[in-house]
């Protein structure tokens, strides 16, 4: 079962300007061969079996822009099935939790939140999918 990894890539100066994180927040994960799907936009229904590990992480558009994971929270959370946690990495910091539902075919939404240029925050609803583990 290979780890997930979630991007998220957010156009910072057009959500702030806009206040509008939805229309300027676009989420890929490499699972779509398992099922993922609406790849591109803010819902993003990443595709995942109980036990496996997804990885969320954050980048601007624009390089200078500063933009990172601040909060997740939502059913997710509330229902227990995945609790992520930052994780320090070499230069970048990302977010990792284990996927901990049997429940296959259930569509759980979570919110994360974004911390955009140290004060701004926002936040979009994207979901977790819950499929049978491949062999």
């Amino acid at each position: 079962m290979k780890d997930i990894s979630v991007l998220i890539v957010v156009d910072v100066e057009n959500a702030l300007a806009t206040n509008d994180l939805s229309s300027n927040v676009y989420l890929i994960d490499n699972n779509k061969n398992s099922g993922s799907s609406y790849e591109g936009n803010d819902e993003l229904v990443t595709a995942c079996s109980n036990g496996q590990l997804i990885s969320w992480s954050v980048v601007g558009v624009v390089a200078e822009n500063q933009v990172e994971i601040n909060n997740f929270t939502g059913n997710m959370i509330n229902d227990k099935i995945c609790l992520p946690q930052k994780t320090p990495s070499q230069g970048r910091t990302y977010w990792q939790g284990r996927v901990n539902d049997t429940d296959v075919g259930a569509k759980v939404q979570y919110s994360v939140e974004l911390l955009m240029d140290g004060k701004h925050t926002m936040s979009f609803d994207p979901f977790l999918f819950i499929v049978k583990q491949s062999q």
